[in-house]
């Protein structure tokens, strides 16, 4: 998990949004399958989202996150209008600067009349770095999530060893 919090405060960092953004909101769901492995992928999602991002109550359920995440990660959109689990929101703008958790109803977007969340991007995802890091706290001496934690995917610098087979 550190690798992934590493590489999205790279990219916060780096004012590199599309990977920021990537980064986090795909966390709640590896978070939610390594503690909840046998729970359906929306569930474990909102479930892990309203837990750890308490702060959104009332601006962004774990629901309402999860339909983002579905329509960035499958089809590059901000547009949740189309996805079964969605609550409240229709629609997501997001800004580098300016304000947070600005919920606006009845506007025009692409000639629709949509409510929309409008979140900081560097905010929204420190955040959510913030949430995986209290998540870790929780389940530090839980020895089965901590192994399914060692279990995520690693890129390997040259020079190792995997299964007796050496990497240049």
């Amino acid at each position: 998990m550190e690798n992934f919090i590493k590489s999205l405060h790279k990219a916060i960092k780096n004012c590199n949004w599309y990977a920021a953004l990537f980064i986090a909101i795909s966390l709640p769901d590896i978070c939610g399958k390594i503690e909840y492995p046998r729970k359906e992928s929306s569930v474990r999602y909102a479930d892990w989202f309203d837990k750890y991002l308490k702060s959104y109550k009332g601006f962004l359920s774990g629901k309402d996150c999860y339909a983002l995440r579905c329509a960035l990660l499958h089809e590059g959109s901000a547009d949740i209008t189309n996805q079964k689990i969605r609550e409240v929101l229709e629609y997501f703008v997001f800004l580098p600067k300016g304000p947070h958790c600005n919920l606006i109803k009845n506007c025009v977007i692409y000639g629709k009349n949509q409510s929309f969340l409008q979140l900081r991007v560097d905010t929204f995802t420190s955040d959510l770095a913030n949430g995986v890091e209290s998540w870790l706290q929780d389940i530090k001496d839980n020895e089965i999530i901590i192994k399914r934690c060692d279990e995520t995917i690693k890129i390997y610098e040259s020079g190792f060893t995997v299964g007796g087979i050496h990497f240049c």
